[in-house]
């Protein structure tokens, strides 16, 4: 791999010729270190054979000249090597999102701004899809949020596709920061730092449950959304206090979602507490959005598509109904009033 960088000509590219400025210099080049270890090590293989290593170290020190040969190009290398690999690694990198940009060539570069002190902190896409489905079965969705504290509350029914947006958020905002494409027709995002509780796993070898490994990376993010000196949190928050009873999540939801409201971050909560949407009245900061699904022949029908407000439906029952648990007849969903 060292060769291969080193055979290509990067004049042309000032800012790649800059990265790989180590690779060049006469004195020593990666791939002509990297052959003498390979030497070094091919010789010492002798080891691996007891009769022919005895008989070759009664002629001469085999081991001790390899020995010192070793610690020669230790010597020599120790301090070049980290920067080497680091440099291969920054160029892997960006060959790896070069060729996503060159696969995917709808997807567009998004529009990154420095915040300065004075300016809205702003995150508006465009037709955002998620960039592992397929492009023929993937939904878009257009989404805004504006201002420090903007938090979105997204409710909706069970598979209707809440989590999935949370992800596409977060794919995508990676793929923005590290400098590639992302999929959308348009991005446009301060330079945040991402936070999530999405997928959180308890420890039994620490004595941890689900729910406090819960807590704890909130108290994490919370901290993090505090720090006004730096730049501001993104935050994607996965149906929140999930694992405590209904009473003490409503309640602990309602005033982490209060404190996300004050702090130096703005994103996104799912909810399956239709009440935690009345927080909506309270602060201009919270808007509610939901996704639902519809009733057919078929069964039911998800169409993955974020509308504003509050979720009206719920499926919970039909669904447990259609893999034959016993359910009561279901009424119809509570009406849901800010």
């Amino acid at each position: 791999m060292f060769a291969v960088v080193e055979r290509r000509v990067h004049h042309s590219t000032p800012e790649l010729a800059a990265v790989l400025a180590p690779f060049m210099a006469t004195s020593s080049k990666p791939s002509t270190a990297t052959r003498r270890l390979a030497r070094l090590v091919a010789a010492l293989n002798v080891r691996a054979h007891p009769l022919a290593h005895f008989a070759v170290n009664l002629i001469v020190p085999w081991d001790l000249w390899f020995a010192e040969r070793f610690r020669l190009l230790h010597r020599e290398i120790a301090d070049r090597l980290p920067v080497w690999i680091d440099r291969l690694a920054r160029v892997e990198a960006a060959a790896a999102l070069a060729h996503c940009a060159d696969t995917h060539p709808d997807w567009v570069y998004p529009r990154i701004e420095i915040q300065s002190g004075s300016g809205e902190v702003r995150v508006d896409v465009n037709a955002l899809g998620h960039p592992l489905l397929p492009a023929a079965s993937r939904v878009t969705n257009d989404f805004t949020l504006a201002g420090l504290g903007a938090t979105a509350i997204i409710t909706g029914s069970n598979m209707s596709g809440k989590s999935t947006f949370l992800r596409t958020l977060g794919v995508n905002l990676c793929l923005a920061e590290a400098g590639g494409s992302v999929c959308a027709k348009g991005w446009r995002s301060p330079w945040m730092r991402l936070y999530c509780c999405i997928r959180v796993e308890d420890s039994l070898d620490g004595g941890i449950s689900y729910f406090y490994a819960e807590v704890k990376r909130l108290k994490r993010l919370l901290d993090a959304a505090r720090e006004v000196e730096r730049p501001p949190v993104f935050f994607l928050i996965d149906e929140i206090f999930r694992g405590t009873n209904n009473r003490e999540r409503l309640i602990g939801s309602r005033h982490y979602v209060r404190a996300l409201g004050e702090s130096h971050g703005l994103g996104l909560v799912s909810t399956h507490d239709l009440e935690l949407v009345k927080l909506e009245g309270e602060s201009d900061r919270i808007t509610t959005h939901h996704f639902r699904e519809t009733v057919d022949e078929g069964g039911l029908a998800f169409d993955y598509r974020l509308r504003p407000g509050p979720c009206p439906t719920t499926n919970a029952l039909k669904i447990m109904a259609r893999e034959g648990l016993p359910v009561p007849e279901e009424s119809d969903p509570p009406s849901i009033r800010s």
